[in-house]
């Protein structure tokens, strides 16, 4: 398919090279009638889009808080021991945004909990939504934006309520979201579906999937081949702060970090991975929302091709600027509306 997507740009571009020697047809009132603009050439084959629900900046930079850790958490409470491949990732592998003494990446909020967060983050617009009862987006999503262009993409979540956030259109798209929302069913197998419709919902609730089965989805998935784009949700670790464990919660975040590993061993060159989360913490930890605190995020990307390694960050970043950077790298069109977000230049410097 992707072939098919780089044969369509090679034409375009012949097109638009011919229509620019010839002078400019004129509509009957004569205005000019321009072409399109060509679209970029794709930096990248493949982005797959992890997102860790809930997690915070603070673990994530400075490992392992003192003011809510156990004595035993303490034996690996730096950032490397705590997430060693996303530290690695943000340091010498590809880079991290959001960090303290850089600028901040930051949902746009003004309620900071999890509809809102993963709407702006596959739409690239602030959303309209602030709770977690909104109904379906009505926005397109790069995954409907990736379909449109002939390219296949996967969505694979613990928290049910993804279903809703992540396509406009669940039949023409493999999905599994919580224990039981499907879309199309893809590449997805059928006993690590099942696996996940026979466990409880803890650490969540209703039809919540447990990280471990959701993980055991996505990876069984992209060993049958990388889609143009992937977008895996996490949520452990916002389930467990809301039980007020931090033990659990760290326990999650090592889980979410030997799971980046398995993505790692399964991507190419020209893969690049992307890990935020959909919103940050109050100061309390257990809880998120209406505190100003908890719209602080993080980014980290590994991405091969990219040159630029380490914490960057000249301007503060919004959840939204992260679908216009991907579709900048897949060479999609740009969303040109007032309220969309733009590309995070360290990333996609076009």
């Amino acid at each position: 398919m992707r072939t098919m997507a780089l044969g369509a740009l090679v034409l375009a571009g012949a097109w638009f090279s011919s229509c620019a020697a010839s002078p400019p047809r004129h509509t009957s009132i004569g205005f000019a009638v321009s072409p399109p603009p060509a679209l970029p050439a794709p930096a990248f084959d493949s982005v797959i889009l992890v997102a860790i629900d809930g997690a915070r900046w603070q673990e994530v930079f400075r490992g392992v808080d003192p003011a809510f850790a156990s004595a035993a958490d303490h034996a690996a409470g730096s950032p490397e021991e705590l997430m060693p491949t996303l530290h690695r990732w943000m340091t010498v592998d590809g880079v991290g945004l959001g960090a303290p003494g850089h600028a901040e990446l930051r949902a746009s909020g003004p309620n900071y909990v999890s509809m809102p967060g993963y709407t702006e983050m596959l739409t690239g617009r602030r959303s309209a939504c602030q709770s977690n009862e909104c109904g379906a987006t009505e926005d397109p999503t790069l995954v409907d934006e990736i379909l449109g262009a002939g390219d296949n993409a996967l969505v694979v979540s613990s928290w049910e309520r993804i279903a809703l956030v992540a396509t406009k259109n669940r039949a023409a798209v493999p999905m599994s979201a919580g224990r039981h929302a499907m879309g199309a069913p893809g590449e997805l197998d059928e006993r690590d579906l099942a696996a996940g419709r026979a466990s409880g919902p803890w650490p969540g609730s209703d039809d919540y999937r447990p990280d471990a089965l959701t993980m055991r989805v996505a990876l069984g998935a992209l060993d049958r081949g990388l889609p143009t784009f992937a977008f895996v949700g996490l949520g452990d670790t916002d389930e467990h702060a809301h039980h007020g464990d931090y033990h659990a919660y760290l326990a999650a975040l090592r889980a979410a970090d030997d799971f980046l590993a398995l993505l790692e061993a399964r991507a190419t060159e020209r893969t690049a991975i992307f890990v935020t989360a959909d919103h940050g913490r109050c100061a309390t930890f257990r809880d998120h929302g209406g505190c100003p605190e908890s719209a602080r995020d993080f980014l980290a990307v590994r991405a091969p091709a990219l040159a630029l390694r380490g914490f960057v960050g000249s301007r503060a970043a919004r959840l939204a600027d992260l679908a216009p950077t991907i579709r900048c790298m897949l060479g999609l069109r740009a969303d040109r509306a007032p309220d969309a977000g733009r590309p995070i230049e360290a990333l996609c410097p076009r």
